[in-house]
């Protein structure tokens, strides 16, 4: 599943990762903060500490600061990767708010 993410016609790295915040949606105690690394259409990838707890196809909600404006969404977590203190997770978003989808069109040039 992994790979799919680079067939993905647009993909937005961030020069400087963007702090924010996940919570599990079923367990709200799986908690803590990210840094979104990368963003696309469909999702994103974030970093963050390792947290045994938070797994593969958890759905989790998600805050972060973009242009001093506070983004919320929820999404599924597709991936995960470990390292020795942190780690890596893809997160299909299930729908961007408005006001931000338009943000990652014009990032995109699809307007």
């Amino acid at each position: 599943m992994r790979d799919n993410r680079r067939k993905e016609p647009f993909r937005y790295i961030f020069q400087e990762p963007l702090s924010g915040y996940y919570t599990n949606k079923k367990n709200r105690r799986v908690s803590g903060s990210m840094k979104v690394v990368d963003i696309s259409l469909n999702g994103m990838r974030f970093s963050c500490a390792i947290n045994n707890k938070l797994v593969i196809k958890d759905e989790i909600f998600i805050s972060f600061i973009y242009k001093n404006e506070t983004i919320t969404a929820e999404g599924r977590i597709i991936w995960i990767e470990k390292d020795e203190e942190t780690m890596s997770a893809g997160l299909y978003i299930f729908e961007y708010p408005e006001r931000f989808q338009s943000v990652l069109r014009k990032l995109s040039n699809l307007e």
